[in-house]
């Protein structure tokens, strides 16, 4: 009886983060059934695509990560400019009280 993958979990364990198992469901071609979850070795199961998961896995990972880092760079460039525009106002303030000082108001 043929089996085709139907879900994979990945289980942490979540006092330290080390991998701790992961489990697979086969959906029975022939009867069309979810079959019940069995622990499989984290290298594949007879059947499994598993580098094909990773593979997508790590590809979002990395589209995530790229966009990450264009979004920081945006960040980071508004924030420079931001603060030049605050450099700017603090001179002027800077400049506007020593004006104030000079003439006795302060």
């Amino acid at each position: 009886m043929a089996q085709i993958p139907y879900e994979f979990l990945v289980r942490w364990d979540h006092s330290t983060g080390a991998l701790k198992g992961a489990y697979i469901k086969m959906f029975d071609d022939v009867t069309q059934q979810e079959g019940m979850a069995q622990p499989v070795a984290i290298a594949g199961a007879i059947g499994f695509p598993l580098a094909d998961v990773l593979t997508a896995i790590q590809s979002g990972a990395i589209v995530t990560a790229d966009a990450a880092t264009v979004a920081l760079t945006a960040e980071q460039t508004a924030h420079a400019a931001t603060q030049a525009l605050l450099d700017t106002a603090n001179a002027a303030l800077v400049a506007a009280q020593a004006k104030l000082t000079d003439a006795g108001i302060v």
